[in-house]
């Protein structure tokens, strides 16, 4: 090919809309994001159906938006393929991603790019605005962490592209506790940032709730592995004994919601949970990145997700990656959210390095729930 190659990208895998023009791999042309975390605050998460639903409405509104700033560009011609998210996620929003990309696709004559969303969240670190150079782009070898609401996952990807997996949590995913744990205290959803902002003005160095001085992380066998439910069972029964209430067994997550919900933690009670749970999870995360890079000589760190959002995580593994001689590479906050110029990145990557082939849109394109990082698109 003798220019850049340019993708429109396409993400659906749960609750955000988002459509981005990408050349080559890196440089964001234009992009659209509509986001569902209004409409599922009242219930308190993401409801599979009401999402499916939101990306019928907003995936072809967002590309006709993406195409008309394309043909104000002069690049609307130019479009090479489109990269689609077809895993892991929710099954319904990936098959309307995919339906409505493969769609559009068939009717330019254009080829698909199956992608993988956690590939599309490290790759995330390599996305830069228009016109800025590539100069700071991170460089592999990397070890990866990625740290969201559904996934925790550590991995190493070499220069070429092959990736090990080397550990991920073995119940919750980080953002996932850190929402839980926000809902016990009253916090809205998403719970991530409230949580964090919460967590700044508690007051340190005193006993918490309980008598405890700090959350404690579970073990796991695997050296990388990580668990977060016992943090999330910790803060709950220091959220009750806030409150006056028998603290052994919080009881089933229905009984326990009424009752905090009657019943609110006290503010600085609240604020001293928070920080202790934030301080948990991010200990834990640390902790494996630095078993990671102490065995991975020379490897830069790459972090995305949404939780790579979170400030005192950026500021902890900053620290780690000076203390070993790393470069950290995070991508600005609106490219950790879940985000289309991300999976254009993935694409190219995957195209450049070998891993993924340009598919004909009219032979169907699969999706799953559970497709792992550095693995083929399933078939």
């Amino acid at each position: 090919m003798s220019r850049e190659r340019l993708i429109l990208a396409v993400e659906s895998s749960c609750d955000e809309s988002a459509v981005a023009l990408v050349r080559e791999g890196g440089e964001v042309l234009s992009e659209r994001v509509a986001s569902q975390s209004d409409l599922h605050a009242a219930t308190g998460g993401v409801i599979p159906e009401v999402a499916a639903r939101e990306h019928h409405r907003w995936v072809p509104k967002l590309i006709g938006e993406v195409m008309v700033e394309a043909a104000t560009l002069g690049v609307a011609n130019e479009i090479d393929a489109v990269a689609v998210t077809t895993g892991p996620g929710l099954v319904g929003s990936l098959l309307v991603g995919a339906g409505v990309a493969s769609a559009w696709a068939w009717g330019r004559g254009l080829p698909v790019v199956p992608t993988n969303h956690l590939e599309g969240h490290f790759r995330a670190a390599w996305l830069r605005s228009a016109g800025a150079s590539a100069a700071s782009a991170p460089t592999l070898p990397a070890i990866g962490l990625i740290v969201s609401g559904g996934h925790t996952l550590l991995v190493r990807v070499d220069a070429d592209g092959r990736t090990e997996r080397l550990g991920g949590t073995i119940d919750d995913a980080a953002g996932e506790a850190f929402d839980k744990i926000a809902r016990l205290l009253g916090l809205p959803y998403p719970g991530g940032a409230a949580l964090s902002a919460l967590a700044a003005g508690a007051a340190r160095g005193g006993d918490l709730p309980g008598g405890l001085r700090r959350l404690p992380v579970a073990q796991t066998d695997g050296e990388y592995d990580l668990s977060f439910s016992g943090v999330k069972t910790a803060a709950a029964r220091m959220a009750l004994a806030a409150i006056g209430e028998p603290a052994a067994s919080p009881g089933r997550a229905a009984a326990l919601a009424a009752t905090l919900r009657d019943h609110p933690v006290p503010a600085a009670a609240a604020a001293a949970i928070a920080a202790a749970a934030q301080d948990a999870i991010i200990a834990a995360l640390v902790s494996r990145v630095d078993r990671a890079l102490a065995a991975t000589p020379g490897a830069s760190l790459v972090v995305g997700g949404g939780v790579a959002a979170n400030v005192p995580l950026r500021e902890a593994l900053g620290a780690l990656a000076a203390r070993h001689g790393r470069t950290l590479n995070v991508p600005p906050v609106r490219w950790c959210t879940d985000n289309a110029a991300m999976i254009g990145a993935a694409a190219h990557a995957a195209l450049r390095e070998g891993r993924a082939q340009l598919q004909d849109p009219a032979r169907g394109v699969s999706v799953s729930a559970s497709w792992q990082f550095g693995t083929e698109a399933p078939a």
